[in-house]
């Protein structure tokens, strides 16, 4: 299944379940349409049938026996409506699972193909997070609403048929009043999604505070501050606030819908008085005139509850598909899910000239005019304070930023007029805020290089190895191989740190031949983060390397030190250098010289 870049209407829940699950979804609609026939006309006939028969036979016109086939007629009847209600229900589970299965992963593609910047602005996330939210049952709902209408229209022609051979005049005013449902249902649908809408925010709010209050990773916080009164305080006021919008929105199209109900229902009791005149003068049989109300009375229940429900589902449903066309329509990255090449570009050279940058939506240029040039083979050091840029340059170097004013040179070339899949091959990062994969610590580190998965496990050890996780790896109950976390069976928790060094160790399994570390040491402790820097030429041999860190200890690591403040680059030198310069870097090395000491 591929989302499409078009405007979608509520009628495309039906071609998405019909792409996800072709002989499944013909059978669901059209079992509930024979489900509807049976319901009514056939059921109205065997029903007036079956009551002539028993009234012939009491009054002693016809034989005993002839109750027999009347009733078969009922008891088929019904068993048949069963079935088919039956089989219905076994053809939407099927559609509902095969949709699953191909909805979620063109979702997923769609996700991962985004423009990063779309991840940071805070509409588009909004968008997102309303259509990743049951996104199988959205689009089900719809198909469901539609079949329902469906199978209500199909209902109503029957049952009308039967009335206009009787009363026709009764038929055109249940027409008549039947159309302002039909605009008042698909008006309460539309605010009832535009609620929701509303109210996304404030789940979301919900969604992190619980997280909060019940998360594993909270938990010792919880327990030492004693903060979840408070944080339960405020959970409650983000419920409660988004509870009251939605329910505000209900109660009136409740009103509403119910109100028209109870018209049709009016009706529907006139409709049962006008044929009674009929019956008395022998017009129309005793059997035809029960079977005729029981399908009128059944009608109504239709009009009044079921069409309300599935038309408002299908204005909800068009809604909901407005925003999917919307998500679909969200700039991608070129060549975004590309893999890195296998082969990465050498890189000679990589150069700053002039770049200026400013965040979507933002006025103010993080980074101001930057140059710098970095050559190959040497480590480097960006420190500054925080909001300075370091972490900005990252982004622009990797590709999740390419409005950029300026230049970004690699090899004398415009980073821009690369592949990207040779851009993604040229840098390996260790983020501050690093991934963990629930998954064995060799597939973790594996994918460092997607171009070495499945092989032998030599790599990932060796990676593991220089990064300082051979003990770890040996209190682990199936070694490298252990899953990590406690999703998959057998996993084992590790620390902060020992993550650390597993995204490290990731790093060192990559084949770019540039590593940016940004803020590589954070969850260490003094000794671990002592060892990574006495092992770091090993580590880091034959690399080019940009160190992003405010610990300045690893600074004297660095072939050179740029200091970065107002977007530009302040300082530049051998840490000696800038420490006989007695300007920024001296003083930020001087007010951290005690933890190193």
């Amino acid at each position: 299944m591929i989302l499409k870049n078009k405007k979608y209407k509520s009628y495309d829940t039906l071609r998405l379940a019909l792409e996800a699950s072709p002989v499944c979804m013909i059978l669901y609609a059209l079992l509930p349409t024979a489900q509807s026939i049976m319901e009514t006309a056939v059921t109205a006939v065997a029903t007036a049938n079956f009551v002539d028969t028993a009234t012939s036979i009491l009054k002693s016109v016809r034989p005993y026996k002839d109750i027999y086939p009347a009733l078969a007629m009922v008891l088929f009847t019904l068993a048949f409506v069963n079935m088919i209600d039956a089989a219905a229900r076994l053809a939407a589970s099927k559609v509902s699972a095969n949709l699953r299965c191909s909805l979620k992963p063109a979702m997923v593609k769609v996700f991962a193909a985004l423009d990063y910047k779309h991840i940071e602005n805070e509409k588009s996330w909004e968008l997102i997070s309303r259509v990743s939210r049951d996104s199988v049952k959205s689009v089900m709902d719809g198909v469901e609403a539609w079949i329902q209408f469906a199978q209500i229209i199909v209902s109503i022609v029957s049952v009308l048929v039967l009335i206009v051979s009787q009363v026709w005049w009764a038929a055109l005013i249940i027409f008549a009043f039947s159309v302002p449902m039909f605009w008042l249902s698909m008006r309460a649908g539309k605010k009832n999604y535009q609620a929701e809408r509303d109210v996304e925010k404030f789940n979301r709010r919900t969604e992190y505070l619980g997280e909060v209050l019940t998360g594993r990773e909270n938990v010792e916080e919880r327990t030492l501050f004693g903060y979840s009164g408070d944080i339960n305080r405020i959970w409650k006021e983000q419920y409660e606030a988004g509870r009251k919008l939605q329910a505000k929105v209900t109660a009136k199209n409740f009103m509403i819908s119910k109100g028209s109900s109870m018209l049709l229902a009016l009706i529907s009791l006139l409709v049962a008085l006008t044929l009674i005149g009929p019956v008395i003068k022998g017009q129309m049989s005793v059997g035809m005139f029960m079977g005729i109300v029981s399908a009128v009375f059944g009608m109504i229940q239709g009009l009044g509850f079921q069409m309300t429900r599935s038309l408002e589902n299908i204005s909800r449903a068009g809604e909901y598909m407005k925003d999917l066309g919307e998500f679909a329509s969200l700039g991608e990255s070129e060549e975004a899910l590309t893999e890195p090449d296998s082969a990465p570009v050498p890189v000679d050279s990589l150069e700053f000239c002039n770049v200026r940058f400013r965040y979507p939506g933002s006025s103010e240029y993080i980074l101001d005019g930057l140059s710098f040039r970095l050559e190959a083979g040497r480590h480097y050091a960006f420190v500054g304070r925080n909001g300075a840029g370091k972490t900005t340059i990252t982004k622009l170097l990797t590709g999740l930023y390419t409005e950029y004013e300026g230049e970004i040179l690699v090899n004398g070339k415009e980073l821009r007029g690369y592949p990207v899949s040779a851009v993604k091959a040229m840098f390996s990062v260790v983020y501050q805020d690093f991934a963990k994969y629930y998954i064995s610590m060799k597939e973790n580190i594996a994918l460092g290089d997607i171009h070495s998965m499945g092989k032998e496990a030599e790599d990932a050890a060796g990676a593991a190895r220089l990064a300082g996780l051979d003990e770890v790896i040996d209190r682990l109950a199936n070694g490298i191989h252990t899953p990590l976390g406690k999703i998959l069976k057998g996993g084992q928790d590790i620390s902060g740190g020992q993550w650390q060094r597993v995204a490290i160790a990731r790093s060192l399994a990559s084949r770019a031949p540039v590593r940016i570390l940004d803020e590589p040491t954070s969850a260490l402790d003094p000794i671990s983060e002592s060892n990574l820097y006495r092992d770091f030429e090993k580590l880091m041999e034959g690399k080019t390397t940009v160190f992003i860190s405010h610990r300045l200890g690893s600074t004297k690591l660095a072939d050179e030190i740029l200091v970065i403040d107002g977007g530009k680059i302040m300082e530049r030198g051998t840490h000696e250098e800038l420490m006989a310069e007695n300007g920024r870097y001296a003083e930020m090395f001087e007010a951290q010289r005690e933890w190193y000491l």
